[in-house]
């Protein structure tokens, strides 16, 4: 079944109570101040049949939800979302009945729990029996409607007023309009469809807004072209698998043509570890990831490491996307996020637009005794888990971590042997870490532990980083022929990495010569490789020493220039014996650890 968008002001020229104007929604004003968004992402136990799907604990769906709605109505959010399947309609009842409702410019896209067909004609004349509000939907098919169970909604929120500048409450529906592929059919064989997303704020100069369900993006890439531009997209899920090729495809699209675009994307999913019960009463557990995240384009984001730690240390991790978009990654546990967050765009003097974007103003946790969303939760990032089977390292990386999570990855980055541009390799957009596994947008950063599939790429990426550390760390008393400069590691080192000394990343025990750079490759590079890596990095180190001393003397540049190659050593492994290279790259099979003419350290060798 084709999607139709249909513009949201063109419904509200035709309802009961007459032509209703949009109020002003803030999240949409291109007006330069921010606006706060509430994310909920809950975790639980679910039903999904072919009666219906959404909380199999119908008192602690209600409870979780009711209670993030009164998160958003008392911290005035501008925007709040929730996922597929989530909000049950007896919250909705509350809303219906005034005990909760969105500020005057603020919009609510809930994502509700299954409804029949008979039942939402039930509340549509229940509901449009008020003269203070609208209940609006597309019309039901009546073959589906006589052939199916239960309809996949979700709920806007928002205000309009009428002729008399009364302020009226809207709620519009929108149904799904593509059944999921799941592995018991059970969309296929028992949702009704609709065909309809809608469009807010359509117009010249304005940010729109629209929504689509699961699923709905499997039809939802041809319509990228023509709907991307200057455009807020949500994307709500109940996805055990949300990064699915099918499922990624309209976002494959969207980062091809909207790198240039006022575009922004929220996929917002349940929880990580969804429990599901079955016909029988036993419980499934999906082993889910959540992958719920925010995408931005290149622009918007200045990518400075002291905004990724503050984020990290707030549950919303930043990775890279395509090698170009921004994507910040809720952590996957259950919890309600609230952001202050930049608007899609504004019109004005584009040098002074700040590029910070995104800030973590709260992060709640549920609180199943109270019954209510608990401030000031902490976020846990899991590295110290995925740390625990490594004995060596695992005590100075937690603690550098808790410094700063982007130390540690480019700690290791190094120790692998950076990729990136010679000279700026530890900057943001050059660390492979932070590049998502392109194939499944599987999390790299080591320091963000959230999934624990072995199969998954992330999860490999990182057991491999951790391995070359305890490795790293142990070659001390391993033999290795350590070239005089770095002659002193053979005494032991912590990895570490500062931006005063971007190009090392080992600390010795005996640390008088200071900080060094070390390469350990193991024995998965052959000469050329390893040839190619000490050429690379002797650039970069030049070329960034270059920079960093071109106000000095000559006598002081030609000593920072040596000294900083002095400290570069790559250790590699053929059989059982290790060798190394020195600053000259000549310290290899024939030329022993040692014979070097000069010291530049200083000391003898």
């Amino acid at each position: 079944m084709a999607i139709d968008l249909v513009k949201v002001e063109h419904v509200l020229q035709q309802t009961r109570l007459g032509v209703l104007t949009l109020v002003d929604l803030h999240a949409l004003n291109t007006v330069r101040d921010p606006y706060r968004a509430a994310l909920l992402q809950p975790d639980g136990v679910i039903e999904a049949n072919q009666n219906r799907v959404g909380h199999h604990d119908a008192t602690a769906g209600r409870s979780l939800c009711s209670s993030f709605l009164g998160v958003a109505s008392d911290t005035k959010a501008d925007l709040a979302v929730a996922p597929e399947y989530c909000v049950p309609w007896s919250v909705i009842d509350d809303v219906v009945a005034g005990s909760r409702r969105p500020h005057l410019g603020g919009i609510w896209v809930l994502g509700c729990e299954s409804i029949t067909p008979a039942d939402i004609e039930t509340l549509d004349a229940r509901y449009n029996q008020r003269d203070d509000l609208v209940f609006l939907r597309q019309p039901l098919d009546p073959r589906q409607v006589a052939q199916k169970r239960y309809l996949d909604p979700l709920l806007y929120v928002f205000w309009g007023s009428d002729p008399s500048g009364k302020n009226v409450l809207c709620l519009l529906v929108q149904f799904k309009t593509v059944a999921c592929r799941d592995y018991r059919d059970v969309e296929q064989t028992s949702l009704c469809l609709g065909s309809v997303v809608y469009v807010f704020n359509s117009g010249e100069g304005k940010i729109r807004l629209m929504s689509i369900i699961c699923s709905d993006a499997f039809e939802f890439t041809p319509l990228v072209e023509r709907s991307h531009r200057d455009c807020l997209l949500i994307h709500i899920q109940l996805n055990p698998k949300p990064a699915h090729a099918d499922y990624a495809a309209y976002r494959a699209r969207l980062i091809s043509v909207g790198s240039n675009s006022n575009v922004e994307l929220i996929c917002l999913n349940w929880a990580r570890n969804v429990k599901e019960v079955q016909a029988h009463g036993a419980l499934v557990e999906w082993r889910n990831v959540a992958g719920s995240a925010w995408y931005v384009p290149p622009s918007k984001f200045g990518a400075d490491s002291a905004s990724i730690d503050a984020l990290h240390k707030k549950g919303l991790y930043y990775n890279v996307l395509n090698r170009k978009w921004h994507a910040f990654f809720l952590n996957y546990d259950g919890h309600v996020l609230l952001l202050q967050k930049q608007k899609v765009y504004f019109p004005g003097e584009q040098a002074l637009v700040p590029r910070n974007c995104v800030e973590v103003e709260e992060r709640y946790r549920w609180n199943a005794g109270t019954t209510a969303w608990d401030a000031g939760c902490a976020a846990d990032d899991g590295f110290a888990v995925a740390l625990q089977p490594y004995d060596a390292v695992s005590q100075e990386l937690e603690q550098s971590s808790l410094q700063s999570p982007l130390g540690v990855e480019r700690a290791l980055e190094a120790l692998m042997g950076p990729g990136g541009h010679p000279a700026r390799w530890f900057d943001v957009s050059q660390l492979n870490a932070l590049h998502l596994d392109p194939d499944e947008e599987s999390i790299r950063r080591v320091t963000v532990h959230q999934e624990v599939d072995p199969n998954r790429p992330g999860v490999l990426f990182r057991k491999q980083r951790i391995q070359r550390a305890q490795d790293g760390v142990r070659l001390p008393g391993k033999g290795v022929p350590w070239p005089a400069p770095v002659r002193d590691l053979e005494g032991g080192f912590v990895l570490t990495w500062s931006e005063t000394s971007p190009h090392h990343n080992v600390k010795p025990s005996n640390a008088d010569r200071g900080t060094a750079m070390l390469v350990y490759l193991a024995d998965e590079a052959d000469d050329a490789a390893i040839e190619r890596i000490q050429q690379r990095l002797r650039q970069g180190i030049r070329t960034f020493v270059a920079e960093q001393s071109k106000d000095k003397s000559l006598d002081a540049f030609w000593e920072d220039m040596v000294r900083s190659q002095d400290r570069l050593c790559i250790v590699f492994r053929r059989g059982e014996a290790y060798f190394a290279r020195g600053p000259e790259g000549l310290n290899t099979y024939d030329k022993p650890a040692g014979e070097s003419a000069v010291d530049f350290a200083g000391e003898a060798p």
